[in-house]
């Protein structure tokens, strides 16, 4: 299998992503920012707002459209599929593997290191879970990756070739179009420091760079300038809101980055390791590469922690530079007749918690209240998987087989991520679970106080504001969605002037222990529709 692997990087790399990408996508629950998407993807096909964006008829400029443009041509057969939505950021996040496979191996000038890091990205946690929490900040990040590589290319190359030109303004273009020019800044800016570092730049190379850095991020503006010309006043208030944002929300202390390396997930004492430069840069063959990924990786961290605003999914970028980082480790210990005693023991433990993790699913039942016949099939396929990864690093273990034991990280990752995600459905703990998307919608639809962005997204159209004033005409129903909190207040406000004739309710609740999402639909018609 590792032959196979060696000799086939890029079709490797392509299966590990479909499986631990493009299978049960339909078994999280839509989060706030994905909802945020998949509503503006719906609006650019229902009501043609293509350009002028919109979330829930109202104008939604705070992030720009490309990841909704992508979305569209598949979407366009079922805007209300779960799966459909999801399909385009699992497409995007197997685009951005190949293309830092490349791009490492354009950096490295080696095919067995670039894999490593591509599959030490493509498996590490937050490459993999950002698909989920803020699917723009996947798009962002690959087209950027992308611009990066062609940027490298060109720079590499004798004469200037056009078509490598074009295709890094295209990859800045489209990270602006993703999600602003945050990435210039949090991924471009980083890495060129730490390559004009450690390469030697020529006058031509910098005004190369800039050239098509200018020109890349004034083509990814021009949706900016599009909507700051076409809606001025609701462009300026929301970009004055996202402005303030960035130093005075969110805001957390210079440190909260210091455990960067352990958004790699399985890969966090690897991560840890390859970090300590003093004692690794003898060690590796490519000291230039490790100083470059070394430097690229630190000075991402530190020019993020500037930002006073901070979240842990910001650290997506750092995540790129630090597989390559891992790699070069990882390839030391692979060629290496005899390891060094601190690799040793700080492996030996990483695989030993792999161990654990990988024996301990027997465990699962305990956790888990109603046990189907379709949860025990399942569970017992799961655990011959798991016990193979086990197995694997049992009988590896000693003495340590470095290259072989690789091997079950990707393993472990693609069994979660392929077999163990399918069980998320058995962890349910509310039976009275119960979303919008169950609910036919045949009357106009309207909301009280406030709704959520993922409960728009499951009513399935438009809602528009409840105003108490404004009682339908004739015999018109119209349906109301009210938080249950305030329920009552909403009842005592409408007595006077509409009739109740029907509620139902939702508990968007996935575990019982929470009480907040809980909602009520409420069929109401005027009084004087009534008489």
């Amino acid at each position: 299998m590792l032959t196979f692997i060696e000799k086939h990087p890029t079709l490797t790399l392509i299966i590990f992503c479909i499986l631990a990408y493009s299978f049960h996508l339909s078994s999280l629950q839509v989060s706030i920012m994905e909802a945020r998407n998949f509503i503006v993807a719906r609006e650019m096909l229902t009501e043609g707002n293509w350009l002028l964006t919109t979330m829930n008829d109202v104008p939604r400029y705070e992030k720009p459209p490309f990841p909704s443009w992508f979305s569209t041509p598949l979407i366009q057969f079922d805007i209300n599929s779960i799966v459909l939505n999801r399909l385009p950021t699992s497409i995007t996040a197997t685009l951005g593997v190949l293309l830092s496979y490349y791009l490492f191996k354009a950096l490295s000038n080696s095919k067995k290191l670039a894999l490593i890091a591509g599959l030490v990205l493509g498996s590490s946690f937050y490459y993999i879970a950002i698909r989920f929490e803020a699917p723009s900040d996947t798009y962002t990040h690959v087209a950027m990756i992308g611009g990066l590589l062609f940027m490298v290319k060109t720079i590499q190359s004798a004469k200037l070739k056009f078509l490598y030109a074009f295709l890094v303004i295209l990859g800045f273009a489209i990270s602006v179009l993703s999600k602003g020019p945050v990435n210039l800044y949090a991924l471009f800016l980083p890495f060129i420091i730490a390559y004009l570092i450690t390469y030697k730049s020529t006058t031509r190379h910098i005004i190369i760079i800039l050239v098509l850095l200018i020109l890349g991020t004034a083509l990814g503006a021009s949706w900016y300038l599009y909507v700051r010309l076409e809606n001025t006043k609701v462009f300026l208030e929301i970009a004055n809101k996202e402005a303030n944002n960035w130093s005075s929300y969110n805001v957390k202390p210079f440190y909260y980055y210091w455990s960067f390396f352990i958004q790699s997930g399985i890969w966090t004492i690897p991560a840890f390791l390859s970090l300590i430069y003093p004692y690794f840069k003898t060690k590796v063959k490519n000291k230039k590469l490790y100083l470059f990924s070394w430097l690229w990786t630190i000075i991402g961290v530190v020019l993020l922690s500037i930002i006073p605003e901070k979240k842990s999914r910001y650290l997506v970028p750092v995540l790129f530079p630090l597989a390559l980082n891992i790699a070069q480790i990882l390839v030391y210990q692979f060629k290496t007749k005899k390891l060094d005693k601190l690799s040793k023991y700080m492996m030996k433990l990483h695989y030993l918690i792999l161990f654990l993790i990988s024996i301990s699913i027997v465990a699962l039942p305990y956790f888990i209240e109603l046990k189907t016949t379709e949860f025990w099939i399942w569970y017992y396929i799961l655990v011959i998987f798991m016990f193979g990864v086990s197995g694997l690093i049992f009988f590896n273990f000693r003495p340590l087989q470095s290259k072989s034991l690789f091997l079950s990280n990707i393993f472990l990752i693609v069994i979660i991520s392929f077999i163990g995600t399918y069980g998320i459905k058995f962890m349910k703990g509310n039976e009275d679970f119960k979303t919008l998307a169950s609910f036919q919608i045949k009357n106009p639809l309207y909301y009280y106080a406030e709704i959520r962005p993922e409960v728009i997204w499951e009513s399935g159209t438009i809602s528009k504001p409840f105003k108490i004033s404004k009682i339908p005409n004739g015999k018109e129903q119209i349906l109301v969605i009210v938080n249950k909190n305030a329920a009552q207040e909403f009842e005592d406000k409408i007595e006077k002037k509409y009739t109740v004739l029907s509620t139902e309710s939702f508990d968007r609740n996935y575990f019982k222990e929470r009480e907040r999402d809980q909602y009520v639909v409420y069929t109401i018609q005027g009084k004087s529709a009534t008489k």
